[in-house]
């Protein structure tokens, strides 16, 4: 499993639905696609903060509150001794306050690795977006031996939304042919640590 820890912004459920019709599109094309994963915790989102680096855990010593078979993931109240003290701290559940939150997702957006690149929906940087995302990252302190990937930092985050990983670049034409990219007006609307070690999300607000 990977040692990373993330918070993320959840969408409105119409949002989320459309957001869920595009990933289709692209399976039904054949191509990379979100929505070739299919746990339950595989849910269209906005990362504020991801860290790396921090301590494997024992999944069995995780009081979850579900089952860990395969694919499964628990939407529970986090344990802060196992999780990850800091991202779930009062003042970082706090923040969420200023939720619900207009965002617009607009145009596609390239990450290139090779022949292949992250498929995305650029969200518009917003001011109110933008105090979210450093408040989060103030509020989350620092931690010996683990760090946040530069890329969601403040001053170097570029917020999207991922419709696919590991999308072919001779896929690319195609696929930006079959979706239908016109701005949506949405609500961020809930606040969640995803924990890629033990494969488990925790409802923060």
């Amino acid at each position: 499993m990977s040692e990373i820890v993330s918070l993320e912004l959840l969408f409105d459920p119409v949002t989320e639905a459309r957001i869920r019709d595009e990933w289709r599109v692209l399976q039904e094309l054949g191509v990379s696609s979100m929505g070739a994963h299919t746990s339950a915790s595989n849910r269209p989102h906005l990362s504020l903060l991801v860290r790396g680096g921090v301590a494997p855990i024992d999944a069995a010593g995780l009081n979850t509150g579900a089952g860990a078979g395969a694919g499964a993931a628990a939407e529970s109240e986090p344990d802060a001794a196992t999780v990850h003290p800091p991202l779930v701290s009062a003042e970082v559940r706090r923040a969420s306050g200023r939720l619900p939150l207009a965002v617009t997702l607009g145009a596609p957006l390239l990450f290139r690795h090779g022949d292949r690149a992250v498929l995305a929906r650029t969200v518009l940087p917003t001011s109110g977006l933008l105090e979210l995302h450093a408040e989060v990252h103030a509020l989350s302190g620092t931690v010996s031996a683990a760090s946040d990937l530069p890329h969601t930092t403040p001053g170097s985050w570029t917020p999207h939304v991922t419709l696919a990983r590991r999308l072919k670049l001779t896929d690319l034409d195609r696929a930006l042919s079959a979706l239908e990219l016109e701005p949506i007006q949405a609500q961020a609307t809930e606040l969640r640590l995803w924990d890629a070690r033990v494969g488990t999300a925790h409802q923060l607000a």
